[in-house]
């Protein structure tokens, strides 16, 4: 099926290396927002005459790199991509001959710290799912002083008189767009599964707890960024909390109407003068609209749809919220405000054993997150969840298990990372895509695939087992350090 009908007119794509495999590449879900619409909802996307040629992605959203030389970049980007205000576009794979095939959606969210990042990254290709039966979607949306940005200027804009969760509302729209289209590439719009990583977990997160979107999927995967508010930057502040902080002339304006006439380039220039402080938002804030609590408290309240659920984590995220002890007093207060004292009293002092801490800082957050997800879910009769960690520690530099390591096996990718893969490595991919392809289908990550992977069980109070993704693939229960338990506490009481 090389053509299609959507909403705005014919779209044509191109064959995968798997030649039944269609892809789609920069079909726009919106309009684009520039000029006046630059922190504006999305608008709807114009119709076009004949058939629009989908061979080649679209630009992404104007961003920082992720720095010369860096490790991401060689992991992940190693080549320039265009960059353009003008971002709002997804991207199909789908092995469906006839819109009439109801196939499942995965619909990939991806990460980037909410700064960077682009749907069609080499490592996102969606053949692997396609060839498993599942539509993979996957989109691009707006970023840093494009997709957070607040003002009371622009409370007075909105008809819903807030601002900000400008990249949300871009989700928002493209599943919405989703769930109308999807069935002119075979998929089913009733079986969605919303899925993202780290950052594109945390805006995952938020559909969850998001009264905009419910009803628009069927389950969701959350990698590596899940849960109760995980991540101290992850309970995101009220919008007037932000607003108070938002100064405009820390980007050489005096209005609104100065902003919107920089360039997309000028702006996101004079924003990175700014960056790491607080002027301007660089995530999503609880506006009362797109988010009506915190992540936190909507979890613990209950205020989530019932739905199977997948989450997990990597055994070396690395990640590092304190570079000292000084900073983790004065951080964890604010994201533990029941059990913080008890929380420090369980940290080193600076030196050695609080380096090592550091290391290990965001895994045990992760932990912590996922499995209070998971009892909260089974106490709230929300449905089974599936919790993983991905052990596998990557050939070729000694990073380990690192964060956004799991993305090479989910999407079964390998080949097109300079690493030196080994026999475990193709195993290992071939299990993920499967149990992941698997709980698009059914919502459960077990099938019938020919070879056998070990059975999945989901996480229970009783039976407390993670998955472990590694050569060898194994259901276990992990150890509970007293600083995650103390985590889970604070996130289920």
């Amino acid at each position: 099926m090389r053509e299609t009908t959507v909403e705005n007119g014919k779209v044509r794509g191109i064959p995968c290396g798997w030649p039944s495999i269609t892809a789609y590449y920069g079909i726009p879900y919106a309009a684009p927002p520039v000029g006046n619409l630059r922190w504006k909802a999305p608008q709807p996307a114009a119709d076009w005459e004949g058939v629009r040629d989908c061979a080649r992605a679209s630009a992404k959203c104007w961003q920082l790199g992720v720095g010369k030389g860096s490790f991401y970049e060689k992991e992940f980007y190693p080549c320039e991509e265009e960059m353009s205000e003008d971002c709002l576009y997804l991207n199909v794979w789908t092995p469906a001959q006839s819109p009439e095939e109801r196939l499942p959606v995965l619909f990939w969210i991806h990460g980037g710290a909410f700064m960077t990042g682009y749907g069609h990254s080499a490592h996102f290709d969606g053949e692997h799912f396609a060839r498993q039966g599942v539509i993979l979607v996957t989109i691009n949306y707006r970023l840093n002083i494009f997709g957070w940005m607040v003002h009371p200027e622009l409370d007075a804009e909105s008809p819903e008189g807030v601002s900000g969760n400008y990249g949300l509302l871009d989700q928002i729209a493209a599943l919405q767009w989703v769930r109308r289209n999807i069935a002119a590439f075979g998929g089913d719009p009733e079986n969605i599964t919303i899925a993202g990583q780290s950052a594109g977990a945390a805006c995952v997160q938020s559909l969850i707890c998001s009264p905009l979107a419910r009803g628009l999927y069927a389950k969701a995967i959350l990698q590596s960024g899940g849960g109760p508010s995980p991540f101290p930057d992850m309970d995101f502040p009220l919008l007037k909390e932000a607003e108070a902080q938002t100064d405009l002339a820390a980007l050489g304006v005096s209005s609104l109407a100065e902003a919107r006439a920089l360039s997309g380039e000028e702006l996101l220039e004079r924003w990175k003068k700014t960056m790491p402080g607080p002027a301007i938002l660089h995530t999503p804030v609880v506006d009362g609209y797109v988010l009506t609590e915190r992540i936190s408290q909507c979890c613990r309240n209950g205020h989530t749809p019932a739905m199977p659920c997948m989450i997990g984590y990597t055994a070396q995220e690395g990640l590092a919220f304190a570079k000292d002890r000084r900073q983790l007093e004065e951080m964890i207060p604010q994201t533990l405000p029941r059990r913080g004292a008890e929380y420090l009293s369980l940290c080193p002092q600076d030196g050695p054993e609080f380096d090592a801490y550091r290391a290990s800082m965001a895994t045990e957050f992760l932990q912590g997150a996922a499995e209070a997800w998971a009892e909260l879910r089974e106490r709230q009769g929300k449905g089974d969840t599936y919790v993983y960690c991905l052990e596998r520690q990557l050939p070729g530099d000694g990073k380990g298990a690192f964060h956004a390591a799991d993305l090479w096996y989910v999407f079964r990718t390998l080949m097109r990372a300079w690493r030196p893969w080994e026999a475990e490595d193709y195993m290992l991919a071939y299990a993920c895509n499967t149990y992941w392809a698997n709980f698009a289908k059914t919502g459960a990550p077990n099938g019938d695939r020919k070879p056998e992977i070990p059975h999945w069980e989901p996480y229970t109070a009783e039976h407390p087992v993670t998955l472990r993704l590694d050569a060898a693939i194994r259901l276990e229960q992990r150890p509970e350090p007293e600083r995650v338990a103390c985590w889970k506490k604070e996130r289920t009481e």
